[in-house]
């Protein structure tokens, strides 16, 4: 009777205890049936990248976290030029996500390009994090200029003016002050309250849709571990954005949410991706997780 017992109990922790590895083969299974071969190109030179640029143009301190973000950003990015070029059509990728990334780049090198203060620390900061933030422009920008007469383009109203007014404006009241001027603080500041909009309108494009192409969830995948690494480095860090010229952790706590609010968006997805990967169907999201 207790052996019985016993086994019974065990049953859901057995499943409990397979759970993950049942997620990464199902997710295995998906890369190796709709990736093809210059998609997977792709994520092996994004691997050398991230592995070769780790030993050489990083010291291999925590910093280098944020560099490792911008690269899996990129790769997000890629495979969605990838999937415009292969298939002429743009599907359930948002004009207007890609326009606000934009500003959102400028913004931010403009003042990674001529100051200090925001950059990873380690030798990955001197070079290698603003260009892979110049190269996610470029294929921005790319992706933009392919969606000029574009019948697959989808119609969007996402109110963008007032997302960037709203941004700079919170951003000119609360912003760190840890450069030697307020103007690059200002920039850097706008760019990551601006970035927690950028998303909103591809979740929404996605939350109209029955499915979504398999490189469309890819790459918004790769852009929600790019904000979480991102969060992650932030979190740590947070006490570091305080300074003598503004002896406070109000700006860092502005900071850190607007990035926390950027992960917990993407969460929602990726949970759903899996799920509909797991279970071999289409990625439906409910009426609740609809934005």
């Amino acid at each position: 009777m207790s052996s019985r017992i016993l086994e019974q109990d065990s049953t859901p922790w057995a499943k409990l205890e397979h759970e993950p590895t049942r997620y990464i083969d199902a997710l295995k299974k998906d890369i190796m049936q709709q990736v093809g071969l210059l998609e997977s190109c792709a994520y092996l030179v994004a691997f050398l990248l991230i592995v070769v640029g780790y030993h050489i143009c990083s010291d291999g301190i925590f910093s280098c976290i944020v560099t490792l973000a911008s690269v899996v950003q990129l790769l997000g990015l890629v495979l969605c030029l990838m999937k415009v070029t292969q298939q002429g059509s743009f599907g359930c990728v948002s004009i207007k996500s890609l326009q606000l990334y934009v500003p959102v780049y400028v913004l931010r090198l403009s003042c990674t390009l001529f100051n200090e203060g925001y950059l990873p620390i380690d030798s990955s900061g001197d070079w290698a994090y603003q260009i892979a933030d110049i190269a996610s422009l470029i294929v921005v920008l790319i992706l933009l200029a392919k969606s000029i007469d574009n019948p697959t383009v989808q119609e969007e109203k996402f109110p963008m003016f007032w997302c960037l007014v709203g941004s700079a404006v919170l951003a000119i009241l609360v912003h760190p002050c840890h450069n030697l001027g307020t103007w690059s603080d200002v920039t850097w500041t706008t760019s990551v309250y601006l970035e927690t909009f950028v998303m909103i309108p591809q979740l929404a494009l996605v939350g109209k849709s029955n499915s979504v192409e398999s490189l469309t969830s890819h790459s918004i995948t790769c852009t929600a571990v790019y904000r979480g690494l991102n969060f992650w480095f932030w979190f740590v860090c947070r006490r570091e954005l305080m300074r003598i010229r503004c002896p406070t952790l109000l700006p860092s706590y502005f900071i850190v949410s607007a990035l926390g609010v950027q992960v917990l968006l993407l969460i929602d997805f990726v949970y759903y991706y899996m799920k509909a990967i797991v279970n071999k169907s289409d990625m439906i999201l409910p009426c609740s997780s609809r934005i």
